[in-house]
């Protein structure tokens, strides 16, 4: 694939585009019925896709998202205990419905996105609401990003206008939107993960570097086993749901695999480590913390910081302006490709492999956030709401409704008690959301 190519698959066949589902279509390959055979997308290899360290690299920077600031609070808020068990229980489930995509798109390898997952399974009045869903979702993403980068670099550089911060933090991740391919992406994410660990790494050389509490490693706070009350709970829920998404990414990341058949290991070591490591980051800032623990762990870092350890201020500042900058692009793929799509419908002859097609398009999407970001400048305020609403949907409900609908045999049962789960934690953790903005 070279450079002009673009990063996954834009058409799709006229059966997808005329909204033909899958109740009169049979697969023999699949189910053993039916006269259709089916090429199985895992044996397609794409000679210049990314490896299987290079998607971690991508899968993890998507999930690593700077909400794991909050995971240490989560621990106060929520308690160790129960905190602890859903950093699991919702982990391991993401996980699951992120491999139901990766069979779905298994099944029928025209499926490039969500939004054409959407129009095969459910026709135009799905797509339209998955559609809805995901790029609301990611949108606003891009926003929070957008605005924590300016917000950070206003910080940093007080006499500068916060306008021409948010124009510095639009042109650089903008520029970073026009690489066409996930495998020169990967090393972007590579970026950011380390950016992640480097703030980890600061939290415990603080802590070293702090003799007395609160701050320190060398006495420990005591940690809160339950809930401060139900709606500390809940709030964990929104939050744990947020570290958990970034599902509407996963079609981008499958279909650029080299070796698609390694979408589940690289599935299981980005769960596996990203859940280590929120755990890692919960217990640290919660033990140097404990009931002083800020919904921010920066916040904490910041008040405790000695003559020792002043230029770690900077230092953290500078990670939180790379890590939303390095995700940004990541985040607008899936986004893109429905636009594509949208617009190889309405004008048939139009070019969309070409690279000024591909430049211009993201450098629109990008301008509306920026415009966004303008009209609303506080929208971050209310991420939590979207993201436990709308995050819940994308990344849990809709991968769940999909593979009921595509593979006839399903343990069903299994399905609608984990659909009936998912949705209990969504609503409460949409009441959390809105409860903890009182705060």
């Amino acid at each position: 694939m070279s450079e002009e190519q673009p990063l996954i698959a834009n058409s799709f066949n006229d059966k997808t585009s005329n909204g033909v589902n899958y109740d009169s279509i049979s697969y023999s390959a699949i189910d053993g019925v039916g006269d259709i055979s089916v090429i199985d997308s895992e044996e397609i290899e794409n000679e210049d896709g990314c490896t299987a360290s290079q998607a971690s690299f991508n899968m993890i920077n998507l999930l690593a998202g700077l909400g794991i600031m909050s995971i240490p609070y989560c621990f106060k808020i929520g308690g160790t205990i129960p905190s602890v068990f859903f950093l699991f229980v919702l982990g391991f489930t993401a996980k699951y419905t992120a491999s139901l995509i990766g069979k779905c798109i298994k099944k029928d390898n025209s499926i490039n996105s969500l939004a054409v997952m959407g129009l095969k399974l459910f026709g135009k009045t799905g797509c339209t609401v998955i559609s809805s869903f995901f790029i609301c979702d990611l949108f606003f993403s891009m926003m929070a990003n957008l605005i924590l980068v300016k917000d950070t670099l206003h910080l940093v550089f007080p006499s500068v206008s916060p306008y021409i911060c948010l124009l510095i933090a639009y042109t650089s991740c903008v520029s970073l939107t026009w690489i066409k391919k996930l495998v020169t992406l990967s090393w972007v994410s590579l970026v950011g993960l380390l950016s992640m660990f480097a703030l980890f790494v600061i939290l415990v050389f603080n802590g070293l570097n702090t003799p007395n509490a609160p701050g320190s490693l060398f006495e420990r706070q005591k940690l809160t086993l339950w809930p401060e009350s139900t709606l500390g709970f809940c709030t964990i829920l929104g939050i744990f749901l947020m570290g958990y998404s970034g599902h509407s990414v996963l079609p981008s990341i499958y279909l650029s695999l080299k070796k698609r058949k390694n979408y589940n290991p690289v599935l299981n070591f980005s769960f596996i480590w990203i859940i280590i490591f929120y755990l890692m980051f919960g217990f640290t800032g919660a033990f140097m913390y404990g009931q002083g623990t800020l919904p921010q762990i920066v916040q904490n870092l910041h008040s405790t910081l000695n003559s020792r350890t002043q230029f770690l201020g900077t230092l953290i500042s500078w990670i939180i302006i790379i890590v939303p900058v390095t995700k940004f692009a990541l985040v607008m793929d899936p986004i893109a490709v429905a636009s594509t799509i949208f617009i190889q419908s309405k004008f048939p002859t139009l070019n969309t492999d070409t690279r000024p097609f591909f430049v211009s398009l993201r450098t629109v999407i990008a301008t509306l956030v920026l415009l966004a970001s303008i009209i609303i400048p506080k929208f971050h305020s209310v991420i939590g709401i979207i993201g436990a609403a709308l995050t819940s949907v994308t990344s849990l409900m809709f991968p769940i409704l999909s593979y009921l609908k595509m593979y006839k045999n399903a343990n069903r049962p299994f399905h609608y008690f984990l659909l009936a789960f998912c949705f209990i934690v969504s609503v409460l953790g949409t009441i959390g959301a809105i409860s903890s903005l009182k705060d």
